[in-house]
């Protein structure tokens, strides 16, 4: 959580702090518990996670990814 906080304050990308919270929930599962089954659970996740955000990395190379904040266009 606080990963994805700081992300998104920085760059205020909500998909871009999901992604980047993701791909560092398996290492902090494996420093906080040492289990692999949990560690392995937490990598899967992430994986599903950022393959459903497929889309929004999609738009982020655009450019056309809305930020945190911004007024959608009409």
């Amino acid at each position: 959580m606080v990963t994805w906080l700081v992300v998104a304050l920085v760059t205020r990308y909500s998909s871009v702090a999901a992604i980047v919270a993701a791909i560092e929930a398996p290492f902090v599962t494996w420093i906080l518990s040492g289990q692999i089954e949990l560690t392995v659970a937490a990598g899967l996740m992430s994986a599903l996670l950022i393959w459903r955000h497929g889309g929004n990395i999609q738009r982020l190379r655009d450019g056309t990814e809305s930020r945190i904040g911004s007024k959608k266009q009409a």
